[in-house]
């Protein structure tokens, strides 16, 4: 399978494949910076730190300020929710003795998370009406 992407960003990849069994770790509130850098109260997104069985580390998923994470203790198996998307970016900058250097990561986004087997909200169905 190989990765089509626009805008440095990949879709609709094979998260499980990807990251096999998640747990919860964490999450930290990322706050705005004003114009003279200082940390304002303004949540910009959070940031949940999960371990990552197929990677054997530790990941860290951005999710949007306003979702609230409920019922996730430390170390439950979590799964991701929504769209999942993973931005790909490049730096380099001038190393020792002029070198140039490169780093290279992926930030992963996702609408939110939940613990893993956790019942998946489902419209009921409509009645079906006789004619």
């Amino acid at each position: 399978m190989g990765l089509t992407f626009e805008n440095n960003t990949i879709q609709n990849f094979d998260i499980k494949g990807t990251f096999g069994t998640m747990n919860f770790l964490e999450v930290n509130q990322i706050f705005e910076r004003d114009t003279e850098n200082r940390v304002t109260d303004i949540v910009r997104e959070q940031r949940v730190t999960v371990y990552s069985e197929k990677l054997n580390d530790q990941i860290e998923i951005a999710i949007a300020p306003d979702y609230e994470i409920k019922g996730i203790e430390y170390d439950d198996e979590i799964e991701l929710t929504g769209e999942v998307t993973a931005l790909a970016w490049l730096s380099t900058y001038e190393g020792y003795n002029n070198s140039v250097q490169s780093e290279q990561a992926f930030k992963i986004r996702a609408a939110g998370i939940r613990k893993a087997g956790a019942a998946k909200t489902v419209s009921p169905a409509q009645p079906v009406k006789d004619k």
